[in-house]
């Protein structure tokens, strides 16, 4: 049977106030890896463009430009499926928040079947750019965990 548009926002809904969810205090930012260095143990993320690889990893206090709120969902083994969770926040960032975001997608460490078969096994980090649409990216998020609690 077919979801209907508003049993798939409830479903959605329900998941990120079920999801762990993680707002990070401190900006991220991408930097560059110098070739044979090992990332910093403090990278959220390591991603490869062709020959170039490049760490997501804390701003620093200089670091004005180019840099990330991060948001990271780890999805609960007991909550509905996440089927669709990227494309639908990213229509909420997008309509009520006037924002997008990168989406950056990991393997949740819990490794389990159950896990697997709702969000098969990812974790997300979400990140805006810093400024005013970072504010409205994190107040969608906190709205749509309330709403999914109610």
């Amino acid at each position: 049977m077919d979801e209907t548009e508003s049993a798939f926002d409830r479903r959605l809904c329900e998941v990120i106030a079920e999801a762990e969810t993680t707002f990070y205090r401190e900006s991220y930012r991408w930097r560059p890896i110098e070739t044979g260095l090992a990332p910093s143990p403090d990278a959220l993320a390591v991603v490869r463009d062709d020959d170039s690889w490049c760490e997501f990893v804390p701003a620093g206090p200089d670091d004005g430009a180019e840099n990330f709120r991060v948001v990271r969902f780890n999805f609960s083994e007991t909550g509905p499926s996440a089927i669709g969770f990227v494309a639908w926040l990213h229509t909420h960032l997008r309509l009520t928040g006037r924002t997008g975001a990168i989406v950056i997608c990991g393997k949740d460490k819990r490794n389990s079947d159950t896990l697997f078969e709702i969000c098969q096994g990812a974790m997300d980090y979400w990140a805006c750019p810093v400024g005013d649409a970072a504010d409205r990216f994190i107040q969608v998020i906190r709205s749509l965990i309330e709403k999914g609690r109610t």
